[in-house]
């Protein structure tokens, strides 16, 4: 019996050391700023994924507005 009630309480454990808690409650606390390591990367973003560069930048400024 005890056995089982160890099992049981370890599965619960590890279910619950899953989960994430996040110590702030607001977005400046979660979140930062994206950088490029050099103008090289802006380009290739340019040319193959300007989707993803634009939001980036939009990412970039949002965080700028609010945070700075």
């Amino acid at each position: 019996m005890k056995l089982t009630t160890l099992i049981k309480m370890s599965c619960s454990i590890a279910v619950l050391s899953g989960c994430a808690t996040i110590s702030g409650d607001t977005y400046c606390d979660i979140t930062a700023p994206l950088y490029f390591e050099n103008e090289d990367t802006v380009n290739f973003l340019i040319e193959k994924d300007e989707d993803l560069l634009k939001g980036i930048l939009i990412h970039n400024e949002t965080h700028q507005k609010v945070c700075e």
